[in-house]
């Protein structure tokens, strides 16, 4: 067995100078679950690990004056799933978090080290793009943002630079008129992994006309990263959400995305069960919008 070398980081910037000086050959190490997959698949075998599971900076759930929801990097998906805070803030998240896996990777993975990860099977992913998140990332030279849309940028690959971490992730109070919600497919839950097909909406409803003012979707396992479908939602934005705008917006989602064929399902077949989790996920969020605008009279 190879040597490793191992940091223990009590503060960020201990975690920013180890990974620094490593010069992109340390992996950070947190709940451990990304790393786990990363070394089973043999896509990584660490040299230097960074341990920042102590760092209490990058812990908790605040919701802001403003409204605005952070959620820090060692966070738990349990906590996600738990938190009252999440629930009224981001009500997608708790739902989202519900379909993670088993209880134990939940009471062990954190939200950062998934979505640091990039996996296109993975449920934060998708819920970060569709909420338009912004990811919080620190490094030498500070902290810098990065919008969600622009964070996955290959297979298990991000935006984050050499030396980066993700801090926390931020998200933007819902607009009046928003409802989300989170659908997703597999065959058997946690097993069948790679088989796994998930949709994450956001629709802010126009109370006046039932149109879509705006709307963000996200998709998981349909492509080699967590998928931004902005051609779907400039087909569905303007629009009301009757059964011909929807036909035509999974028409452009069978162009939008590049499934990948697997052991259990064809890359076609993964692209109709997209629409067809589009269609409930879109019919779930325009309800509970609709229901929101109600409670607001």
């Amino acid at each position: 067995m190879s040597e490793c070398r191992y940091t223990r980081a009590r503060r960020v910037d201990e975690a920013v100078a180890a990974l620094a000086e490593a010069k992109g050959d340390a992996h950070v190490i947190a709940g451990g679950i990304a790393l786990g997959i990363l070394m089973n698949e043999k896509l990584v075998s660490p040299t230097w690990l960074v341990d920042i599971s102590r760092i209490e900076a990058l812990k908790g759930i605040v919701r802001g004056p403003d409204g605005t929801l952070r959620i820090g990097a060692l966070t738990t998906h349990r906590e996600v799933e738990e938190s009252p805070a999440v629930a009224a803030a981001q009500p997608m998240l708790p739902e989202m978090a519900a379909e993670i896996a088993c209880g134990r990777i939940k009471n062990r993975g954190t939200f950062g080290g998934n979505l640091s990860l990039a996996d296109p099977q993975g449920d934060p992913p998708v819920a970060v793009i569709a909420l338009r998140a912004t990811m919080r990332a620190a490094g030498p030279l500070g902290v810098r943002d990065i919008p969600a849309t622009e964070f996955f940028r290959d297979l298990y690959t991000t935006a984050l630079r050499e030396g980066e971490l993700l801090q926390e992730v931020l998200f933007p109070p819902l607009a009046p008129g928003a409802g989300t919600a989170y659908g997703k497919f597999a065959a058997r839950r946690a097993m069948d992994y790679t088989s796994t097909v998930a949709v994450g909406v956001r629709a802010v409803v126009e109370p006046a006309t039932g149109c879509i003012k705006d709307i963000g979707l996200g998709l998981g396992g349909v492509g080699p990263i967590p998928v931004w479908a902005r051609a779907t939602e400039a087909a569905l934005r303007g629009m009301r959400p009757e059964p011909a705008v929807i036909d035509r917006a999974c028409d452009v989602l069978v162009d939008e995305i590049e499934p990948l064929a697997d052991h259990l399902y064809s890359a076609d077949f993964k692209r109709h069960v997209a629409t067809v989790i589009l269609r409930r996920t879109l019919a779930r969020a325009c309800a509970r919008a609709a229901r929101g605008v109600e409670a607001r009279r």
